[in-house]
C-alpha cells in the first residue's frame, strides 16, 4: 500500500519525502485554506516541487457547471494532476460531462465517499480512484474499516483504486493495507509519529547493539 500526504505545505511535504515514504499528495479546500497562496497557485507550486508523484486537487462547488469549470482550471495546471470530484449527483453529472466532451485527460477521483454503493457507482462511471473518509464514517456511527472492506470486495477486478483517507493512527494504516486499499492518506505529522512513538524501544535496541559492538 502506498502512502499519500494530506498536506499543502511544501516544507512539511519535503520532510516526509526525506523519509522515503511519500508516494502522492492529496489536498482539499480545507488543507489549501491553511496556505498563504490562492488554491490554484498552491497546487501549481506543489506540482512543480514534486513532478514525479501524483498530486490531487479537489473542486469546491455544488453545481455541475461550476464543478466542471473548476475541474478544467485545475487540469490546466498539469496533465498529471488528479482531479477530485465529490460523490453527489451534481458531481457525477460533472464527471460525465468531462468524459463525454473530453475536456481533459487527467485522472479523476470521486471523493467524500461514505458507502460501498457510492464506490461502486464511481467505478461504474469509470473513475480512476475513490476516496472514502474513514474517520468521518466512524463518526456517523458506522465502521470505516468495515466499509473499506466492502468497497475492496465490490471493486475487486475493476480499474478503480481505493484511497483510504485520513488514516491518522498507525493501526488505521495497517488495517487499510490489510483491507486492500491502494493507498492511505496521512498527515506528515502522523507519519513521523508512527516512527517516533515507539522510539524508546527502538532506541533500547540501538543502544544494545552499539554496546555489544564496542565490547
Amino acid at each position: 500500500m502506498l502512502l499519500f500526504a494530506d498536506c499543502g505545505n511544501i516544507k512539511q511535504l519535503k520532510e516526509m519525502e526525506e523519509l522515503g515514504i511519500l508516494s502522492g499528495i492529496t489536498t482539499n479546500p480545507v488543507i489549501l485554506s491553511r496556505e498563504s497562496s490562492p488554491p490554484v497557485e498552491t497546487i501549481a507550486k506543489i506540482c512543480q516541487a514534486f513532478p514525479e508523484i501524483p498530486v490531487f486537487a479537489q473542486t469546491n462547488a455544488l453545481i455541475c457547471e461550476d464543478i466542471v469549470n473548476e475541474a478544467v482550471a485545475y487540469a490546466k495546471i498539469s496533465p498529471g494532476l488528479v482531479i477530485k470530484i465529490p460523490a453527489c449527483a451534481e458531481g457525477f453529472k460533472a464527471f460525465r460531462k468531462i468524459r463525454k466532451e473530453k475536456l481533459f485527460e487527467n485522472h479523476v477521483c470521486i471523493t467524500t465517499v461514505t458507502t460501498a454503493a457510492q464506490a461502486l457507482l464511481a467505478s461504474a462511471a469509470e473513475a480512476e480512484y475513490v476516496a472514502p473518509y474513514l474517520g468521518d464514517i466512524d463518526q456517523i456511527g458506522y465502521s470505516g474499516m468495515d466499509v473499506l472492506l466492502s468497497m475492496a470486495k465490490a471493486l475487486a477486478g475493476t480499474n478503480t483504486k481505493i484511497i483510504a483517507c485520513a488514516a491518522e493512527r498507525a493501526q488505521d494504516m495497517v488495517k487499510a493495507a490489510q483491507a486492500g486499499a491502494y493507498a492511505a492518506t496521512i498527515t506528515p505529522g502522523a507519519a513521523r509519529a508512527a516512527l517516533e512513538k515507539p522510539y524508546p524501544i527502538t532506541e533500547w535496541y540501538l543502544k544494545l547493539f552499539l554496546d555489544s559492538a564496542q565490547k
